[in-house]
């Protein structure tokens, strides 16, 4: 067991002298996120925890951010290492939330990003109908959370037998998607604000067109992992997100990992998607 935890300590680039010197781990997950590793975004996420750390317990070191873009690797790390709080996807929320223990807290209002939502992308000349696309093969970055994308982004209207193939290059596969390469797949589920800037592009975008908008998804959410008193005060840490945007030491923090304002969750939309997510 050891052995197995070390391996996955130096897989994230952390050496074991940060869990012995460091606070107890701060999950940052973003899905499918190529940037989202540790040694690109470690860094910038430290920014963040030190920030928590300090405001919080006076220090810090108070935890040890762990940034990750695999769901199920992430949900091992928590399940073997015990993560204090996290920035999750909603979708890494739903799968995980009983056997981890997640309580929500806040969620993320990503800056420049006015509503979270999916496109699901084809070439022009594939019709509308949308049973056309049952057991195609969909390219698209949250592959790692199926059954989200399943039942709450797509609303089973595709079906359950879709095939989902991971991407971290969405530009890539939208161009291959365009050009009919030998690699593309049948369609590409995206970011409705990335979709917005690739339709525009003279080189592929005339080549495609959206079949299929999401409903307004959840934001990533901030989570504690476990029991309120796993956290030395829960409530300061929820208020301490909260008031980062009013400072100007903490604007610099939030602009360093592109989000706008931690803000309450909101409730009938993360509900939603929960019925949809348990099929209710």
């Amino acid at each position: 067991m050891k052995i197995r935890i070390l391996s996955l300590v130096m897989a994230l680039g952390l050496s074991s002298s940060i869990w012995a010197n460091g606070g107890r781990p701060f999950l940052f997950l973003k899905t499918g996120e190529k940037f989202a590793t540790q040694e690109i975004a470690g860094p910038t996420v430290g920014g963040l925890t030190s920030y928590i750390g300090e405001k919080t317990a006076g220090g810090t070191n108070e935890f040890t951010p762990v940034v990750m873009n695999d769901p199920v690797k992430a949900a091992e790390f928590c399940a073997k290492n015990k993560p204090a709080v996290g920035i999750v996807t909603a979708g890494f929320y739903l799968t995980y939330a009983k056997a981890l223990g997640m309580e929500p807290l806040l969620e993320v209002k990503r800056t420049g990003v006015k509503e979270e939502r999916q496109a699901l992308v084809v070439r022009k000349d594939i019709g509308d109908d949308l049973s056309k696309l049952e057991g195609k093969t969909i390219v698209t970055p949250l592959a790692g959370e199926q059954r989200y994308v399943v039942g709450v982004v797509l609303q089973g209207k595709l079906g359950e037998e879709i095939r989902l193939k991971q991407t971290m290059d969405v530009e890539g596969a939208v161009f291959d998607l365009a050009e009919g390469g030998k690699n593309a797949a049948d369609a590409v589920l995206l970011e409705m604000g990335a979709w917005e800037l690739f339709k525009d592009d003279p080189d592929s975008g005339g080549k495609l067109k959206a079949v299929y908008q999401s409903d307004e998804l959840p934001h990533d959410l901030v989570v504690l992992f476990g029991a309120k008193s796993a956290v030395a005060d829960s409530d300061r840490v929820k208020q301490a997100l909260k008031d980062m945007s009013s400072s100007d030491d903490g604007k610099k923090v939030l602009q360093s990992i592109r989000v706008e304002v931690f803000t309450d969750i909101d409730q009938a939309r993360l509900s939603k998607a929960e019925k949809l997510f348990y099929g209710k």
